[in-house]
C-alpha cells in the first residue's frame, strides 16, 4: 500500500472517529436530529409505529443495522458509520488502482526522458538539416534571379532582333518595290532606245540617199 492510500485510510478513519465523537457530544447536548438526519441524504430515517427507527441506503435500498433502533441518534450514528465504512473501501479499493497507476505514471516517465531525450536529438538534427537547406535555398533564389535577369536580357535581345527583322523586311519590301519599278523602268528605256535605234537607221538611210543624190548632181 502506498504512503497517499494510508493516509487516506487514516483520514477517514479519523474522520469517523471524529463523527462519532461529534454525534455523542450533541447526543447529551441535544442536538438538532432532524437538521442531522438532512445532512446525510444517500440515507433515509423512517419511525415505525413500534417506536423503532429504520435506516435505508437510498441507492440502494439496504437497510443499515442500527444497535438501539429506539433511539433516533443511534440511528444516525449508524448511517454515518456506514458511509464512513463505505469511504474507507472505496480508499481501499482506489488503493491498488492508485500505486498501479504510480508505478505505470514512474515507467512513462523514465521512457518519456529517454523519448525526449531521441527527440531532442532529432530537433537538432532536422534544425541543421533545416539550416542547411535555407542555405541552398538562398543559392537557388540567387541563381534563379540571376537566370531571370538573364533570360530578361535574352529576351530584351530578341524584341531588339525581332524590331530588326521587321525592319529589314520592309526596307527588303521596299527594294523589291524600287527593283519593280527600275525593271519597269529599264524596259521601257529599252523600248525607248529601240524605237530610237530605229529612227536613227531610218535618218542615217535618209541621209546616205541625200549624199547620193547630192554627188550625183554635182557631176
Amino acid at each position: 500500500m502506498t504512503k497517499f492510500a494510508k493516509c487516506l485510510v487514516v483520514f477517514a478513519v479519523g474522520a469517523s472517529f471524529a463523527f462519532l465523537g461529534f454525534a455523542w457530544v450533541s447526543m447529551m447536548g441535544g442536538p438538532n436530529w432532524a437538521a442531522e438526519a438532512a445532512s446525510l441524504p444517500g440515507y433515509e430515517f423512517t419511525k415505525g409505529e413500534d417506536g423503532r427507527w429504520k435506516v435505508t441506503e437510498r441507492a440502494t435500498g439496504q437497510a443499515i443495522t442500527v444497535k438501539s433502533p429506539t433511539v433516533r441518534a443511534s440511528a444516525i450514528l449508524a448511517a454515518r458509520e456506514d458511509l464512513a465504512k463505505k469511504r474507507e473501501d472505496e480508499i481501499k479499493s482506489l488503493s491498488g488502482p492508485t500505486a498501479t497507476y504510480k508505478k505505470k505514471l514512474a515507467e512513462a516517465k523514465k521512457f518519456n526522458e529517454v523519448d525526449v531525450k531521441a527527440m531532442d536529438a532529432r530537433v537538432k538534427e532536422l534544425n541543421a538539416q533545416l539550416e542547411a537547406l535555407n542555405a541552398k535555398i538562398l543559392v537557388l533564389s540567387a541563381d534563379i534571379v540571376k537566370r531571370s535577369q538573364d533570360t530578361q536580357l535574352v529576351r530584351d535581345e530578341a524584341a531588339k532582333r525581332r524590331a530588326d527583322v521587321f525592319r529589314l523586311s520592309r526596307e527588303l519590301t521596299e527594294i523589291k518595290t524600287d527593283h519593280f519599278r527600275s525593271e519597269e523602268l529599264e524596259r521601257k528605256l529599252r523600248d525607248q532606245l529601240v524605237r530610237l535605234d530605229g529612227v536613227i537607221s531610218s535618218l542615217e538611210s535618209r541621209n546616205k540617199q541625200l549624199r547620193e543624190t547630192v554627188n550625183n548632181g554635182s557631176r
